[in-house]
């Protein structure tokens, strides 16, 4: 069986993988050189850097929760690059930042509410 992730994990690590695009495949084609030498290396270096990213693009509250993010990235890309679920442009049409700089979490009803007041 596979893992369930939360819809918020999904979406926030989709609009950061459409949006940070050049960034994220920088990172991935580096890492594809360090394989050959050492493939363990290579993956952890992704996933340290996609945390750094998720950690400098967003305001997600706990640690737990950018690891997932950062995680998702990773299986995100795959899909994208080897198995073509997804490709960018699909994903682009969707998840594109509508004038926001940081990826938040939705916003919760209390926030709204006192936001109206």
């Amino acid at each position: 069986m596979s893992r369930v992730r939360q819809k918020t994990i999904k979406t926030i690590a989709k609009k950061i993988v459409v949006n940070y695009w050049d960034i994220i495949r920088e990172i991935w084609d580096r890492s594809e050189e360090m394989s050959l030498a050492d493939p363990k290396l290579a993956s952890k270096f992704r996933f340290e850097m996609y945390k750094q990213l998720v950690e400098l693009t967003t305001d997600v509250p706990t640690k737990k929760m950018r690891n997932r993010i950062a995680g998702y990235i990773i299986t995100l890309m795959k899909q994208i690059l080897y198995l073509g679920k997804f490709t960018i442009e699909e994903l682009s049409t969707k998840y594109k930042f509508r004038g926001e700089t940081k990826v938040g979490l939705p916003e919760t009803k209390e926030e709204t509410k006192e936001e109206a007041s």
